[in-house]
Formats: structure tokens, C-alpha cells, sequence
């Protein structure tokens, strides 16, 4: 539904109605009178028109007649006029609602609201009518097909019965008397299927003494309407008994999942636990990888100044050869110095492979320890970048925990630091690091995390490095320390720049 026509000859009114429909987004038309709603039905289609009954021109229920199909274009009627004959007669024509048009014009707007959202959300809901009267079926079809229904005639109970296994309805419409059944044994035959055990049915009946109804209504039957039944009661109802059968469906589904998670509850529990841990696997294998790349950039570091030193003791040797001057005392003092460079390049590899090294259990270790491992991989890097660290240890406690782990923890934080120093070309670059007992912090200078980033730097997958960052860093040092070492990681802005602070539990309180 996106073109709607208003055709009413009060400005006010139409200008208002339209400035309300438009902010639901749909394209509006105004006729102010019944000639200009001619011209505009003529050039122009619609999906509904509001209609005023009462136009300078002629009456606006003579557009009625003219519109070719009232189940296309859908009309609802916002009139003064209170004429009960007129109202009647122009739901048997197929109007979706008449609506009286009072001192109260916002409210009267609200319920075009209401039907409009009706008629764009509802789907075509199926509604069988068993009947043997062609001219009722005829009616119902007229005043239900403009309001989304699909209706589906059957003149017979047999015909009607074959219809109702065939095809999903959500509404059965039956007259009580039928060319070869009583609609009270049809109505047994419905109710004896567990299908259909909920589905609405309203009963149509040329008597209502109250016998019949009671008879009626206690073989199965959920509402009963009189021949000649007022139009729009009968729409009312039909709308009511739809909505309760698809509530009541719902909140049986809704009933049916409660219940099997109920008694599924531990099964479901752990295959969510098994989710989050694959998950987590995921995440620390996607994290690991990531610090493997800037481990081997800091070993490129940590290599360059050895290498360089042993390629410059190789061309001593091959210059003093060349000129004779290469002696005993010279190769050994040279080769002390290679000697030495050669055990810094595997102390380098033995510090890799220590920190990848799984660490199934906790041992005792403190934050001066750490850093001083984790300062060890970065210190060629911090140097190359003038970065400095300036390390305060107030007090040294010892604590049982997972050393690797917390070693990785701490080099992220030191390499993050880094990383935001580098990028924002700060001219002094430190980094501040505080250990006290069970306390380690690190502050950079270089302004601080945005306000708005602040919340989100332990989200998984979030990263402020650009292309550059994976966003797991901070997240697995989060887990780390929170769910493996069972401390905290939290993060402020101060003066200067972000600060990291880690907090472990004490020896005494694991153990507690």
C-alpha cells in the first residue's frame, strides 16, 4: 500500500490527514471535491482512498459504485453522518470501516492509522464459508476480500468438508441448513478431527431461540449470528475470531519451545557452552596468529644489531688475513664476540618459543618477572621508535598464576602503546609502567582513547589500528585475565594518555 487519495472538502481536515499519513512514508492525493476525485481515480491508481460522504458536488458513496474493484482499491469512509441504513448498506458494498468524524479528529486519524498497518502487515488469511445460499456467499466474499481475506465458498457440507482437509483456513463461516447435512452434525465432524480441534467456526442461523444457540454453541460452534445478519457486526467478528485463532496459535507455539527448553534446559545450556568455547578457540587461534607476525617483527628487530656485528667481525677476519696481521690473540677476542652475539640470537629464539609455550598450570610468578619477559621480545622495537619506559616498582609480591599467559597480556598492552604512539607522531613518546604487589598499570602519553571508543576497545573484533588490527588483542587479554587468571583488566582516560590497569587475586585468594 503506497498511494493513498483523500478525497474530504474541509482543507483544514485534508491538510491534517495528509501531514499525518506522510510521515508514514506513503504518497497522498487530495480531492476537495467529488469532480477532482474523479479526475484522480481516472489518471491515477490507489490503493485506498478516505472518503467524505458529503462533497460540494454530490455525494462521495456514488465514487463507490464507479471504483471497478473495492478488494484493489480499498476505501474507508470518515463522514459526520451518522445515517444507520446508509452505514449498512455501504459495508455490503465492501468498505473496510466507517469511521464518524467528531470534535475528537486526531483519535479518528489514529484508527485510519490502525487499519492502514492492519492491511499492509495482514496476510491473505483463508476463510471457508459452507453455505447453499449463493447470494450470501456472494455477500461475504464482497465485504471480506477488501479487507485481505481469502474466501473460499462451498455449497454443501460434503463439498465443504472435502475443502476444509485440502486447505489450511483460519476461519470456517456455517450455516445450519444445508441440502445434506444439519450444521450441527457437520459441526461434529469438524470437531472430531484433533486439527481442528481450535479452529474458529461461526455459526450462520435463520432462528436463534435459545435452544439452537445453546445447542449451537455446545457442539463446537465458537460465535452465532443471525439471518439477516448487520454487516458490521459480522466483520467484527470475523476479524476478532482471526485474531484470537492466530494469538492463541502463537502463544501455543511460544508454549511448545518453553517447554521443550525446560526440559532440554541442561542440553541446551551446554551446547551453548560448547558454542561460546569453540568460539573462544577460534578467537585465541585468530589472536595467536596475529601475535606470531609481530613477534617475528620484533625478532627482525632483535636480530638486526647481531647480525650486523657478526658480518662486521667476519670482514676484521678476512682484512687481517688478507694482511697478515691475524693472530691468535685477535681470533680469539673475535670470536668471543661472535661467541657472545650467537647466544643472544638463541636466547632471542628460546624466548619465542617459551612465549607460545602452552602453560597447563599455575606457578608462582610476579609482574616484575613478566615484565621483564615481555620487555625482553620489545625493547629492540621500543628503541628503533625513541620510545621510552619509565618503570616504577613499589612493592614485589609473588602470586601463583599462568605466567605465558599473562606475559603475552602484558606485551599486547606494551605493543599497543606502541602502535598509538607511532601513529600519532608523538614528540616525547613514554610509556609510564607501575608495579605494586598485586598491581601492574601502563600509560602511554598520546592522548587518550575517544569518548565514544572507550566502551568498546574489549569488544571482540573492534580495533582502532585500521587496517592494521584484528581486534581480538584487547578481547583475549580481557579473557585472560578475567576468566583464566580470574583478576580484572580495566582501562581510563587520563592526562596524558590511556591507562591499563591489571589487578590479580593474591596467592591467599585463589587458594580461598
Amino acid at each position: 500500500m503506497k498511494n493513498i487519495l483523500i478525497i474530504e472538502d474541509s482543507k483544514i481536515i485534508n491538510n491534517i490527514i495528509k501531514k499525518e499519513l506522510s510521515k508514514l512514508q506513503f504518497n497522498i492525493a487530495q480531492a476537495f471535491t467529488l469532480k477532482e476525485a474523479r479526475e484522480e481515480l481516472k489518471n491515477n491508481k490507489f490503493e485506498l482512498i478516505i472518503l467524505d460522504l458529503h462533497l460540494p458536488d454530490g455525494e462521495g458513496s456514488e465514487l463507490i459504485a464507479h471504483i471497478q474493484s473495492l478488494t484493489k482499491t480499498k476505501v474507508v469512509v470518515l463522514t459526520s453522518s451518522q445515517d444507520a441504513d446508509l452505514r449498512e448498506e455501504l459495508f455490503q458494498y465492501g468498505i473496510i470501516d466507517y469511521i464518524i468524524k467528531d470534535k475528537n479528529l486526531l483519535y479518528s486519524i489514529t484508527e485510519i492509522i490502525k487499519i492502514i498497518t492492519s492491511l499492509t502487515e495482514k496476510t491473505k488469511e483463508k476463510i471457508l464459508i459452507i453455505d447453499d445460499s449463493k447470494f450470501i456467499c456472494k455477500q461475504v466474499k464482497t465485504i471480506l476480500e477488501p479487507r485481505n481475506y481469502h474466501v473460499t465458498t462451498a455449497y454443501d457440507a460434503k463439498t465443504g468438508l472435502k475443502q476444509l482437509h485440502q486447505e489450511k483456513f483460519k476461519l470456517v463461516i456455517l450455516d445450519m441448513e444445508l441440502p445434506d447435512l444439519h450444521g450441527v452434525e457437520v459441526l461434529e465432524f469438524i470437531r472430531r478431527d484433533k486439527r481442528f480441534m481450535h479452529l474458529p467456526i461461526i455459526v450462520l442461523s435463520g432462528t436463534s431461540t435459545p435452544e439452537i444457540i445453546r445447542n449451537i454453541l455446545k457442539n463446537g460452534a465458537n460465535d452465532f449470528l443471525k439471518k439477516p445478519f448487520v454487516f458490521e457486526e459480522f466483520i467484527l467478528k470475523v476479524d476478532l475470531w482471526i485474531d484470537y485463532f492466530k494469538k492463541e496459535k502463537e502463544l501455543a507455539e511460544k508454549t511448545q519451545k518453553l517447554q521443550f527448553m525446560n526440559e532440554n534446559l541442561e542440553t541446551l545450556v551446554q551446547e551453548e557452552v560448547e558454542k561460546n568455547r569453540a568460539k573462544d578457540k577460534l578467537m585465541f587461534a585468530q589472536s595467536r596468529q596475529a601475535q606470531m607476525g609481530e613477534m617475528i617483527a620484533m625478532i627482525a628487530h632483535q636480530w638486526r644489531q647481531p647480525l650486523h656485528a657478526i658480518n662486521a667481525a667476519i670482514s676484521v677476519i678476512d682484512f687481517k688475513v688478507k694482511s697478515g696481521e691475524f693472530n691468535y690473540e685477535m681470533s680469539k677476542n673475535i670470536t668471543s664476540k661472535i661467541e657472545k652475539y650467537i647466544h643472544h640470537l638463541s636466547c632471542t629464539i628460546d624466548d619465542f618459543r617459551d612465549f607460545f609455550k602452552p602453560q597447563k598450570e599455575m606457578r608462582e610468578t610476579n609482574f616484575e618477572v613478566i615484565f621483564s619477559k615481555a620487555h625482553a621480545l620489545i625493547e629492540s622495537s621500543l628503541y628503533h621508535k625513541n620510545i621510552q619506559i619509565d618503570l616504577t616498582i613499589k612493592n614485589v609480591l609473588d602470586f601463583k598464576s599462568y605466567e605465558n599467559e599473562l606475559t603475552q597480556v602484558v606485551l599486547n598492552l606494551i605493543k599497543n602503546a606502541e602502535d598509538v604512539l607511532s601513529q600519532r607522531n608523538i614528540i616525547k613518546p613514554t610509556i609510564n609502567i607501575v608495579i605494586d604487589s598485586n598491581l601492574f598499570s601502563i600509560e602511554d602519553n598520546a592522548g587518550g582513547i575517544e569518548k565514544e571508543n572507550l566502551e568498546k576497545v574489549f569488544d571482540p573484533y573492534f580495533s582502532t589500528k585500521a587496517k592494521d588490527g584484528t581486534g581480538l588483542g584487547l578481547y583475549m587479554s580481557k579473557v585472560i585475565i578475567e576468566e583464566h587468571c580470574k583478576g580484572t583488566l580495566d582501562v581510563k582516560n587520563t592526562k596524558k594518555g590511556a591507562k591499563f590497569t591489571i589487578k590479580l587475586p593474591k596467592t591467599g585468594d585463589i587458594n580461598a
